[in-house]
């Protein structure tokens, strides 16, 4: 199995979106992994993405968390047409002064731009932020981050997920689980790195269960049945083609080697012609 994200044509991907949806697991530690493996896991994905002319979607807070990760890759070796996407949740930015995430989004530099969510659910630019009618009003913070989750899905050709909580998340399911459904539910190929655990492993096991007998049966860690049932009613029968073949689906769905989650992730996506 080739490992170098290089292989992929640097134009596979010329202007598509493809998001990536990842948090801490609890199940890392259990796999013999920690936190920096995620992390060079989501490094080395967005790398791969803005080599073959991609452009990296990622919903989160200013600038913290893996935010940075994805950032800071993005601005090494993307183009200068574009490589990261930032979307921000109403809840995020409401309370902050706009001068505050001008200054944020001029930080960022030429390959990336910040995408405010406003109270109605549409995504601009942070000079529209100023205009009569970019929506302000009250919005509870689960309904902002899902709001998040419709749109960046909506936007997005494809999706891949690592990681996330089963446990302690806010809102009705994990919120990795809330994107894969979205992603699923409008037809878009979804990319499941299971090798990390976590709701990415939970949404792994629930569509396509065969891939999953390698995963020690205690886990996804914290995970009860009610959370289960919900994200397993929101998940579609019908998997759309991710371009893998079955040998390749199933090393993406136990593998933490960065550089092979990578590479999976990306030839699946040139395939598909996302």
């Amino acid at each position: 199995m080739p490992n170098d994200p290089d292989l992929v044509p640097r134009n596979a991907l010329a202007g598509k979106r493809v998001a990536i949806s990842v948090s801490d697991s609890e199940d890392l530690a259990r796999l013999g992994l920690s936190s920096a493996h995620l992390e060079l896991a989501v490094a080395e994905l967005t790398r791969a993405i803005v080599f073959a002319g991609g452009i990296v979607v990622y919903g989160g807070g200013l600038g913290w968390g893996f935010t940075t990760i994805v950032l800071d890759e993005a601005a090494r070796y993307g183009s200068p047409d574009g490589a990261f996407e930032h979307f921000l949740p109403y809840s995020e930015h409401a309370e902050v002064a706009i001068e505050e995430v001008q200054a944020y989004s001029n930080e960022l530099g030429v390959q990336a731009r910040v995408l405010l969510i406003d109270a109605a659910g549409v995504a601009r630019n942070v000079a529209q932020a100023r205009t009569l009618d970019f929506a302000r009003y009250e919005v509870d913070g689960m309904t902002a981050l899902s709001t998040m989750r419709t749109v960046t899905s909506e936007l997005s050709d494809a999706r891949v997920i690592l990681g996330g909580r089963v446990s302690d998340f806010a809102g009705e399911m994990p919120g990795i689980a809330e994107e894969a459904a979205a992603t699923l539910t409008l037809g878009k190929p979804l990319y499941v790195c299971g090798g990390f655990g976590g709701a990415a492993t939970l949404v792994g096991q629930l569509v396509q269960p065969d891939l999953y007998a390698w995963l020690p049966g205690d886990l996804p860690a914290g995970l009860d049945a009610e959370v289960r049932a919900t994200v397993a009613r929101t998940l579609p029968a019908q998997l759309p083609d991710d371009g893998l073949s079955p040998e390749e689906r199933a090393l993406l769905a136990q593998s933490h080697r960065p550089s092979e989650v990578a590479t999976l992730a990306i030839l699946g996506l040139s395939r598909v012609g996302v």
